[in-house]
């Protein structure tokens, strides 16, 4: 697994990157300290958290914060924090205001008792909300020590290029960070509002841009919800036993996507791997730097994950993966 390296973080990230959905909500495993020594053991590095993952008993930054604490390791891992999400009492209210990015940033360090982050994204975005004003915001937390780097969550591509020239029009710090949603499968319908996904035809020319600027790319969602796991078949997505496996029909399941997902599972055996591991495979064969957000729910997951990252995709392998085309 290779480790690269962002302008402004201190230590370069590994591809793979442990997603915060097993220390909150439904989704949280017991002894979750365990499992994050197990990740770490595995060689990630990177850890994602959020301002908004929270549930009754507690919330994600305190949870990791804590573990960090008592392990010892601020200085070997990075904490990715995100900010400016809606949040209760108003879930339809925009928070992406300059005034909400130090609010959030302080929040989330106060939570896990550190003192900076590596990297901090907006998790959200509001076109009507002036751009300078944000980059200005996250500008002021980078010169203030508070985060070492920024980047934005569920942008469009157009505005993300506007932050970065209105950065260097204006001599503030740039973003260094996309994250969307990336999979060998798209999206047919968003999982929540105001996302961003950067798969499928749709995104072709986005996907271009981030190949010609070399943008580093945190992806989300590499595994579709789950659409991209050995965990379902034909039976369980067309007639969905759950509320979980009905969201991911929602959101990935037709007939283009499911031909993919056969194409996945075939070369899996060529390969002598798992159906998990060709599909993020393919994220991380991108034509730009890429990182993928796996949330590893055991030891053997995350040891997984990070064989992916070694398992080679030729070109013609990825065209033929999301296409069905073969090319020499």
């Amino acid at each position: 697994m290779e480790y690269r390296e962002i302008p402004g973080i201190r230590i370069p990230l590994s591809q793979i990157i442990q997603g915060a959905t097993t220390l909150f909500g439904d989704e949280t495993v017991s002894h979750w300290e365990n499992l994050l020594d197990d990740v770490m053991a595995s060689g990630i590095n990177s850890f994602d958290t959020g301002l908004v993952y929270a549930d009754q008993d507690g919330t994600c930054d305190e949870r990791l914060g804590r573990w960090i604490n008592a392990r010892n390791v601020r200085d070997k891992v990075i904490v990715i924090g995100k900010g400016c999400h809606p949040a209760p009492p108003n879930w339809e209210k925009s928070r992406v205001l300059p005034e909400c990015v130090g609010v959030d940033i302080e929040k989330t360090l106060d939570r896990m008792g550190t003192d900076r982050l590596d990297l901090w994204l907006f998790h959200r975005d509001n076109e009507e909300v002036p751009l300078d004003e944000l980059v200005d915001a996250a500008d002021k937390q980078v010169a203030a020590g508070l985060i070492d780097a920024w980047g934005v969550s569920n942008w469009s591509i157009k505005r993300f290029s506007n932050a970065i020239e209105a950065s260097e029009k204006n001599s503030w710090v740039k973003p260094e960070a996309f994250s969307p949603h990336l999979s060998l499968v798209t999206q047919e319908q968003p999982p929540w509002e105001a996302v961003t996904s950067i798969a499928g035809n749709r995104a072709e020319d986005d996907r271009e841009w981030l190949k010609e600027n070399q943008i580093p790319v945190l992806a989300w969602s590499t595994l579709a919800g789950g659409y991209l796991t050995s965990s379902i078949d034909s039976e369980s997505i067309q007639n969905p036993n759950s509320l979980l496996m009905a969201e991911t029909a929602r959101c990935y399941h037709s007939e283009v996507n499911w031909l993919r997902r056969e194409r996945a599972t075939e070369l899996a055996v060529k390969k002598d791997c798992t159906l998990e591991q060709i599909a993020v495979s393919w994220v991380l064969h991108a034509d730009f730097p890429t990182h993928a957000l796996c949330a590893s729910r055991s030891k053997t997951e995350a040891f997984h994950n990070v064989a992916a990252a070694d398992i080679k995709l030729s070109k013609s392998e990825r065209v033929w993966l999301e296409s069905g085309e073969i090319i020499e």
